[in-house]
């Protein structure tokens, strides 16, 4: 995925290492983005181009939950909380794709001038099982 460009001023690095059957793959995501507080909750918006179009990104984060909702070339909200299980579905211009999404654990250091989350979870597709280790890096750059 490439850079959208937008008026931003956070550096926003998605970097989740993927492992099913013993093989692991890493991808990683760059974009620049806000970060807003709201009520006590912060939320990270940001927005990334591939060859489907757009999709944009709004990562919630609620003391021990996150929310992560995608919009546009492809739609899905996944809720993050540790000790629980939710399905849902990932939409795409194929089609949509039912998933279930196992949390082990989730931590959250995110302040106005960035932080870290870090997700770990099972997501299963298909009857298939991937472990994920999802780490978010938010770094203020104005």
């Amino acid at each position: 995925m490439t850079l959208k460009n937008t008026d931003t001023d956070y550096r926003v690095i998605v970097r989740n290492k993927q492992t099913m059957d013993g093989e692991t793959s890493v991808i990683e995501e760059l974009a620049y983005g806000t970060l807003r507080e709201k009520n006590g909750k912060q939320y990270i918006l940001y927005a990334l181009e591939d060859d489907g179009g757009e999709i944009s990104s709004l990562i919630k984060l609620d003391g021990d939950e996150v929310l992560i909702k995608r919009g546009g070339a492809v739609k899905t909200s996944m809720e993050y909380k540790a000790g629980t299980k939710r399905s849902f579905v990932y939409a795409t211009p194929y089609g949509g794709i039912d998933m279930e999404l196992e949390t082990h654990r989730v931590l959250s250091d995110v302040t106005e001038n960035g932080g870290k989350v870090e997700l770990v979870y099972t997501l299963t597709v298909q009857g298939e099982k991937y472990f994920n280790d999802t780490k978010i890096t938010v770094t203020k750059i104005s």
